[in-house]
């Protein structure tokens, strides 16, 4: 698709930061396609559909006037299309396949992570310190030594000052849009470097449950640098009501099993904690205490 194609698709769209096809793992069993969802600001629950939750207008849509070679939708459609039959592979298996997808649910799981609110408020919070800079001139243009089919430039750039605040402000989104679609783009990434675990439940009662920031760490270490190499560090990426993948960089005795009771409230503490505003669950649940360090990505 050219980038002027592009610029022609429609913007403005409802586009669900959290895809429905994910948000209907955690539905009701009894009510398909619909949620029990906790109101962190409120302190209330009230049911919706996956339709109807998750969702913000025109979120990953460039600015008019922008040349991407790519949409951000085109960025994960592929996930997004594969996962809810990935999922129900899974509970039809009893999740007995989980390490032969696991590839898959790490990939997307990174792609939740990039594709959240948190990550585009971070991504320009971290670009508005920095000294940008705008290309003026390729100087010169060679074959690449270490990347063979592709050049190496050599470029001519001068600091970048926008014209107004406006100019700027679009300058940032367009970085986040593209910095979200470079991080999808390296699959997996750090979290295949863990172990893994898998943890189910088996009562929707009882269930796991995720949030607007689905995938969290829990750690003794003060910051998220430190935490994450940090052996007794565990990232949480639940993928639907009945299970729960858990990452470490040690090993774990048992590579699944069934949630206790009681790490389940503590999980689901930890996860109303850091949530933006909302929680996804098939049924009204208790939560327990949130950990001191527990992070989201």
């Amino acid at each position: 698709m050219s980038a002027m194609a592009l610029d022609t698709v429609k913007r403005g769209r409802i586009d669900h930061v959290l895809p429905q096809g994910y948000l209907d793992g955690f539905s009701s069993p009894s009510k398909k396609g619909r949620l029990s969802v906790f109101d962190r600001d409120n302190q209330r629950w009230f049911e919706a559909s996956t339709r109807r939750i998750g969702g913000i207008r025109g979120f990953y849509d460039y600015p008019p006037g922008s040349q991407p070679d790519q949409t951000a939708d085109q960025a994960f459609a592929r996930l997004e299309a594969q996962f809810p039959p990935v999922r129900r592979e899974l509970v039809e298996n009893s999740f007995s396949n989980w390490r032969v997808l696991l590839d898959f649910l790490l990939h997307f799981a990174q792609m939740l992570r990039t594709t959240s609110e948190l990550y585009r408020q971070q991504d320009v919070a971290h670009s508005r310190k920095q000294t940008m800079f705008k290309v003026v001139e390729v100087l010169e243009r060679k074959p690449s030594e270490r990347q063979p089919g592709r050049f190496d430039e050599t470029l001519s750039v001068r600091p970048f000052r926008p014209v107004d605040q406006r100019e700027y402000e679009t300058l940032l989104r367009n970085k986040a849009i593209t910095d979200m679609r470079t991080e999808i783009a390296k699959g997996a990434a750090w979290l295949s470097e863990r172990h893994w675990c898998l943890r189910f439940a088996v009562n929707p009662t009882d269930p796991v449950i995720t949030t607007d920031h689905p995938v969290v760490v829990d750690g003794r270490s003060p910051t998220l640098e430190e935490a994450l190499p940090d052996p007794n560090t565990l990232v949480f990426f639940p993928v639907c009501w009945q299970a729960c993948l858990i990452g470490s960089m040690a090993k774990f005795d048992k590579e699944t099993d069934a949630f206790h009771s009681d790490d389940l409230i503590r999980l689901r503490g930890i996860q109303l904690k850091l949530a933006q505003r909302f929680v996804f669950s098939p049924s009204r649940v208790a939560f327990g205490l949130a950990a001191v360090n527990a992070a989201p990505f």
